[in-house]
């Protein structure tokens, strides 16, 4: 698992400076970690590690797509677990996904209460699936147009310490 952790700190590191700086997690970054875990992969394991790779990136990015889709989650991001789990396996990506919602729940609670406009982001929220409800489908769910794009919270803050997380379970037990 050192080879794997090396790689997954390296990627959040990249992941990390390029979300920051650009507001995207730069496809390069995605793809050649992607690369990189199906390589490590095959080395390891041979064709199992190969087809565990494909898996590894396939099950998350099924999973987050639907919140690509309604714009709760950036392509980037979606990418990047991707890679994740091509470098360790679903599981380990799956895990990764759930402590990040648990980091990003937490960071969502504190800038509520640090904004102080917990009351109109529910508000926004109830709006937006009643809006579901009536045409019976989901509809893209996008800032509420009064905040400016840097004001955002980046999935990648959360999702740094999720994985992180998740990868001292996995190597401390």
């Amino acid at each position: 698992m050192f080879i794997q952790s090396v790689e997954i700190i390296i990627l959040l590191l990249l992941s990390f400076i390029s979300d920051y700086k650009t507001l995207k997690i730069k496809n390069h970054i995605t793809l050649s970690f992607t690369a990189l875990g199906i390589i490590t992969g095959i080395m390891q394991k041979g064709l199992e590690g190969l087809a565990l790779s494909i898996l590894g990136w396939c099950l998350p990015v099924l999973l987050l797509f639907v919140l690509y889709a309604l714009k709760m989650l950036g392509a980037g991001d979606v990418k990047m677990f991707g890679a994740i789990g091509s470098i360790a396996g679903y599981g380990f990506a799956m895990h990764s996904i759930l402590y990040s919602f648990i980091f990003g729940g937490l960071a969502g609670i504190g800038l509520l209460i640090v904004r102080k406009n917990a009351g109109e982001r529910f508000r926004y929220f109830g709006t937006y699936m009643k809006s579901c409800f009536l045409v019976q489908k989901p509809m893209e769910y996008s800032n509420s147009g009064s905040e400016n794009k840097r004001s955002v919270f980046r999935f990648t803050y959360a999702a740094v310490p999720g994985v992180l997380a998740q990868l001292a379970f996995a190597v401390f037990g």
